[in-house]
């Protein structure tokens, strides 16, 4: 599909439903201070507590600024435990190797008991790199490249989509969640592979942009279904951009959509799909259905640099 038939299907499709630029300073809530209701047990003061700073899209995502009063203290420690860090876990080399802040800033990538280790410093990027180790770099010295391999750590794919269907959820206004109530209870799930709901899919339509942080802010949008849509088009799409990331995801299981058939997935263009002088994004079609512990997965990107210094290290 061409670039402007994807255009085309999106426009003839889907309407804006909410989107957030998170390129202010200035802090942006969800919900009400004074009336605050927990969208994911449905539970409010002083049942529950909301003292904690409960960000509607997770801080390792580069997001500072969008606070959410839908989300209590317990669900959003449960969350950070058994979704959340999974999707950490799955982003870390990349989030180390374009500089993606998180909570405490650029996190460092180190895999277990290894020696090899990335971290960011303030002369950049310093790579320990050990040839009896899995991690493994490449250095292309005439086209000044260097590509790294390494290791994630052991991940459960499932969780990664829950935890984007999460962020969806948050920002998701209030009068279209009754259509996703088994969406709130199946994400509520803490053992993922004793769930009540069968997914014999959960496609993610995952980028890479090439280039200096092409994102560089934080973007998520929430695209719903036009009401004359003819088409098996899910009822709402939800896109994230970061950095150098994109990932977009159906919200599963809405008592809107028909079961008959799977849906298709048309990946929702970027302005770097138009123009980008470091090159187009490089889409590909993942399904995060599985429930199994992912162990040694290999992620590997290719950045270019201007300087590189080499040490000999023991």
């Amino acid at each position: 599909m061409t670039l402007e038939e994807r255009i085309l299907e999106i426009e003839n499709n889907y309407i804006t439903h909410k989107t957030f630029h998170l390129n202010s300073e200035k802090y942006i809530y969800l919900g009400n201070k004074d009336n605050k209701k927990c969208r994911f047990c449905s539970k409010s003061e002083p049942v529950v507590t909301f003292n904690t700073i409960a960000h509607a899209i997770p801080e390792f995502v580069n997001n500072h600024r969008l606070i959410s009063y839908y989300e209590c203290d317990s669900c959003n420690s449960k969350f950070a435990r058994t979704i959340e860090t999974h999707m950490g876990d799955y982003m870390n080399v990349y989030h180390t190797l374009s500089q993606i802040k998180g909570k405490r800033g650029v996190p460092s990538f180190k895999k277990g008991r290894e020696k090899s280790r990335i971290d960011y410093t303030s002369e950049g990027l310093k790579i320990d790199y050990f040839q009896e180790e899995k991690e493994n770099v490449t250095i292309d010295e005439k086209n000044k490249t260097i590509t790294i391999t390494a290791t994630r750590a052991t991940y459960i794919p499932i969780a990664i989509y829950k935890c984007l269907t999460k962020m969806a959820l948050t920002i998701m206004k209030d009068e279209e969640l009754v259509h996703f109530e088994k969406t709130i209870n199946w994400i509520n799930e803490e053992k993922h592979n004793e769930s009540r709901y069968f997914m014999s899919s959960l496609e993610c339509v995952f980028s890479i942009t090439p280039g200096p942080l092409p994102h560089n802010f934080t973007t998520c949008i929430l695209l719903k279904r036009k009401s004359n849509n003819l088409k098996n088009e899910p009822y709402m799409i939800f896109l994230l951009a970061y950095g150098n990331y994109t990932f977009q995801i159906y919200v599963p299981m809405c008592d809107l959509d028909t079961k008959d058939e799977p849906f298709r997935m048309i990946p929702i263009p970027t302005p770097f799909d138009l123009k980008n002088e470091y090159g187009s994004p490089d889409y590909k079609f993942l399904d995060f259905y599985s429930t199994d512990k992912c162990k040694d997965d290999i992620a590997s990107l290719t950045m270019s640099f201007e300087k590189i210094i080499k040490k000999n290290v023991t």
